[in-house]
């Protein structure tokens, strides 16, 4: 018989060697690990896209409603002063 693979020197470098390779391919796995956990889900990052854009489309309209509230606000001053004039022309 054979001497066994851990009773020599050269099985025991094998075997550290082995380890290492172990030690290094976990620590690597870990920190992928904890990179994925802190980026956003894809439903997170859809989420927060869908709200940008709903976001914009209200910037939008607020400032169309603000243009129609100027334009109106202008023709109701406008119609007072006309039939403030013809009024005290009558």
């Amino acid at each position: 018989m054979g001497i066994p693979f851990v009773a020599h020197p050269v099985g025991w470098v094998i075997l550290g060697g082995a380890g290492y390779l172990a030690y290094k391919a976990g620590k690597k796995s870990g920190q992928k690990t904890e990179e994925d956990s802190t980026k956003a889900s894809l439903s997170d990052r859809v989420i927060k896209e869908t709200m940008k854009a709903a976001y914009k489309a209200q910037q939008g309209i607020s400032e169309g409603l603000d243009k129609a509230k100027e334009k109106c606000g202008t023709l109701w001053t406008e119609a007072k002063t006309e039939t403030k004039a013809t009024s005290d022309n009558a």
